[in-house]
């Protein structure tokens, strides 16, 4: 059998097309050598200086360089084949808040949380359920466009009627609020709780619903409303249980404008007994009714499990309990190499449709890092999306993925694997950027405050890095950061958590009454969770006025040497702001931290290394503002930093790269960025602990409306020593034991990843990772100068997924394989929109000056 994705499902995913379609004429035969390349502009996400960004000398051909622009990527799409599922370019979902999670004490706006999709949208005023705003779409956006849109869709949401209403006695009570909506306090939020939040589902429930009759009587109760929205669903679940009285013949309602559900317990009703009533908003009305679809799911060694609708969920799901999964590999922290697969197998004897699906998996071979991925039978990935969720804080629950998706259905019978990565894939650690349910975690108020946070990992041996983007449990965005194969010398414990200082935080200023400028309206679209590259973007505002506009996008990359975390960042101010406290991004908060020396430097080396004196206390600015003179990208080092909190596992220094920066600040543009080190704290025997913070160029005070700050950052954990590392990478090895505790590491990566790249066939949009835009639909060569580690390159715009890719020796093309378990190296994606896809590859480029890629259709 060929490894392709089917042209029907090609046609079950294809929506529109067009994004790399021209009007230019036949294609022109293409050079079959790498040094036959034409030199392609450096394009990078944010402007960099010139002369850190030169292309390298190679030959130009100009025949090649014509070639090219006549060259087009060709898309087959026949009008019978786009009407099989026209709402691919809909299947997204978000939830978020209006006026964000965390507010200072005189921010009295609305707690307003909203769910967005391609065909609906909902905004629930906790405070107030009287002004729920409800209504449909039609302006056919795709995901990221929604993404950008920032509130302008559900800002014309017509009011709806959500009624919640139970009678007992003879009086009707309706629920008006929730308790986050009528508690105060920073943290009110905390009974507003998210479970999943996705590309593909949202699911949030309401505690401590208040019940009131006309006359404002209160009804003691237990009430919860649980919502699950899916691009065209929306499912409540009202749960009640009575109070100290109970209730005889109650009568339970819901409705929302034309919908409605209701039951009656005609029994006496007892406290501690749960009554649920669920409601399903359909906005489809082709689907196939659920007696035309069977699923089935099993896994190897005839291991079956059964699956069934759900309706509180609305799809169709396969629970697997903690002891029903039988592995023959050891799970655990370890370096599992196995993957969990389930076969799907899909009966449809009704029409086209995409099946809601989700498996819930308990106790999965390692919780901390995992990937689920769609794939053909032979392990093919097909770029359909499944949503990541999962929680390992529930004491009920234990540790669970909840893996999410949409699967195209054709009439008749369709057959999937649902793979599951968690050590490696292939021969490399995977990569997965979760969304991690904090439901279970801590009772105190000070923890497990039930807002979003994002977990990556690196293999499944503890998290990377983590993000709090609610700010549900601290001010600052930056959280938990780890090694990656990082263990206490020579006999310290592998396969198990790390730490590589704990905090930083993205852009903090403050107002006129020095408070902290907080998120609104942030979105957050994940675009891709693993295995190979991720990337997730946030969109959504600073302050309560909407001062700053923030776009942030976060990736991390499947590699076997030390942790990168790469995140790009635009800052445009809508309103003055001060400059004179805070920064635009911070590297610290770390308790229990040595740092005995900084380095900071560019491009071409080191600018200063400092021996941290003793005897400053905590709060002084060690190092005041100072610039990062010279070409970028420039860094920062903080070499032979150490934890001192007695703890038995591996632990290393933190670092920067800044790989570009410009700031427009009143009319002037600045190239270089500028940077501060403040003591976090005095440790024990009065070590210090710095911070290092990204200020505002010197003598800025305040940004004007129209300023913007545009910068990538790089942050990198390593290993003190060469016997702390215990991966495979024997470059990074050697290095470690010829530099320890130094700043060359840092100076290593910055410099050896200042890629040169250059293609014939596409346009490099970005240089690191390397990012590369088809423009024609056979071969594209791909010539690099530079690496160090396993560099992610990501080739969009294509028209099928039928490419290999082969290195490039002298005349010899060898084909690029780092699979174990069949087709398992490398990740795809799907764009509706253009009805193309995106693969995306890790090319390990140690040792080599240049090295050559050719990208080749089948």
């Amino acid at each position: 059998m060929k490894k392709y994705i089917p042209a029907l499902l090609i046609a079950a995913l294809t929506c529109l097309t067009g994004l790399l379609l021209t009007s230019c004429g036949k294609e022109s035969p293409q050079p079959d050598r790498i040094e036959n390349l034409p030199a392609a502009p450096q394009t990078h996400p944010v402007p960099a200086p010139p002369a850190a960004k030169q292309m390298i000398d190679t030959p130009v051909v100009p025949e090649a360089v014509e070639d090219e622009k006549k060259s087009a990527v060709k898309v087959r799409t026949p009008e019978a084949e786009l009407e099989l599922f026209p709402l691919a370019r809909k299947n997204f979902t978000f939830g978020y808040w209006k006026n964000g999670w965390r507010k200072n004490p005189d921010d009295s706006s609305a707690e307003i949380l909203c769910f967005e999709t391609g065909h609906f949208g909902l905004m629930l005023d906790l405070a107030d359920f009287d002004k729920t705003r409800f209504g449909l779409f039609d302006d056919n956006v795709n995901y990221t466009q929604a993404l950008r849109s920032d509130t302008k869709r559900i800002d014309d949401l017509k009011p709806a009627e959500l009624v919640l209403e139970i009678a007992v006695n003879g009086k009707v009570y309706r629920a008006r609020a929730c308790q986050a909506g009528i508690e105060k306090g920073t943290k009110k939020l905390q009974t507003a709780r998210l479970w999943e939040s996705g590309q593909v589902v949202q699911h949030f429930d309401l505690l401590g619903l208040v019940f009131e009759d006309k006359d404002g009587g209160i009804l003691e109760c237990d009430g919860t409303l649980d919502m699950v929205v899916w691009p065209d669903t929306l499912t409540l679940s009202l749960e009640l249980e009575p109070g100290k009285t109970g209730w005889s013949n109650a009568k339970i309602s819901m409705r929302l404008n034309d919908w409605h559900s209701h039951k009656t317990v005609s029994n006496d009703w007892k406290p501690g007994n749960k009554e649920t009533l669920t409601l399903t908003c359909s906005l489809k009305n082709d689907s196939p009714a659920t007696d035309a679809i069977t699923c089935r799911v099993s896994a190897a060694k005839n291991q079956t499990f059964p699956v069934e609708f759900d309706e509180a969920y609305s799809c169709y799901a396969a629970k697997i309990g903690k002891n029903a999964l039988k592995r023959d590999w050891k799970t655990g922290y370890t370096d599992i190499r196995n993957y969990d697969e389930f076969d799907i197998v899909i009966e449809n004897t009704g029409g086209n449709a995409y099946i809601p699906f989700q498996l819930d998996l308990s106790n999965p071979a390692n919780i901390t890092g995992l990937c689920p991925m769609l794939c053909l039978e032979d392990g093919t990935p097909t770029g359909i999306p499944v949503q990541l969720s999962k929680n390992w804080h529930h004491e009920g629950l234990g540790s669970y993925l909840r893996a999410y998706a949409l699967i195209p259905s054709p009439k008749g019978t369709s057959t999937y694997k649902l793979r599951i990565a968690y050590g490696f894939y292939g021969t490399l650690p995977s990569t997965s950027h979760a969304q991690l349910s904090l439901i279970g975690w801590g009772r105190d108020g000070a923890h497990g405050n039930n807002g979003r946070w994002d977990q990556l990992a690196i293999g499944c041996w503890g998290e990377t890095i983590c993000f709090d983007m609610d700010l549900s449990c601290v001010e600052n965005v930056i959280t938990d950061v780890r090694m990656l194969m990082t263990r206490n010398g020579l006999k310290g414990k592998k396969w198990s958590w790390t730490d590589g200082g704990w905090g930083g935080d993205w852009l903090n200023l403050m107002d006129e009454r020095g408070q902290k400028h907080y998120f609104a309206e942030l979105k957050t679209a994940y675009v891709s969770q693993g295995p190979c590259l991720t990337e997730v973007q946030y969109d959504g505002y600073y302050g309560s006025r909407r001062e700053i506009d923030l776009k942030a996008t976060v990736r991390t990359l499947r590699t076997d040497d030390y942790a990168r975390t790469f995140q790009t960042f635009n800052y445009t101010f809508t309103k003055p702001v001060s400059a004179k406290e805070g920064w635009l991004f911070k590297m610290g908060k770390t308790g229990k931290l040595v740092t005995p020396k900084i380095a900071y430097g560019n491009i071409g080396g080191l600018i200063k290394e400092h021996k941290v004196p003793s005897g400053l206390d905590k709060g002084e600015v060690y190092l005041k503002q100072t610039e990062l003179t010279g070409n970028g990208p420039w860094w920062v080092a903080f070499p032979g930093a150490h934890k001192v909190d007695g703890k038995d596992w591996g632990n290393g220094s933190r670092a920067l790269v800044i790989r570009s920066y410009e700031a427009t600040l009143g009319g002037v543009t600045y190239k270089t960025p500028t940077i501060s080190f403040p003591v976090y704290r005095v440790e024990s025997k009065g070590n210090i602990n710095l911070d290092m913070i990204m200020t505002p160029p010197k003598g800025v005070t305040q940004f004007q409306p129209g300023d913007t700050v545009i910068f990538e950052a790089e942050w990198i954990t390593l290993p003190r020593e060469a016997d702390d590392y215990y991966g495979p990478n024997e470059s990074f090895r050697k290095h470690l034991a010829k530099y320890p505790r130094s700043w060359k590491s840092v100076f290593r990566e910055a410099l050896g990843n200042d890629l040169k790249v250059q293609t014939a066939g596409g346009t490099v949009e970005n240089n690191f990772p390397i990012i590369i835009k088809a423009t024609r639909s056979d071969d594209i060569q791909v010539k690099i100068q530079g690496g160090v580690g396993v560099v992610p390159i990501h080739f969009e715009g294509l028209s099928s997924t039928d490419y290999d890719l082969f290195s490039v020796k002298g005349k010899d093309r060898i084909k690029f394989d780092q699979s174990v378990h069949g087709n398992d190296f490398w990740q795809t994606l799907y764009d509706p929109v253009s009805n193309t896809y995106s693969l995306t590859y890790n090319l390990p480029l140690d040792g080599l000056r240049t090295s050559g890629w050719v990208l080749k259709a089948r």
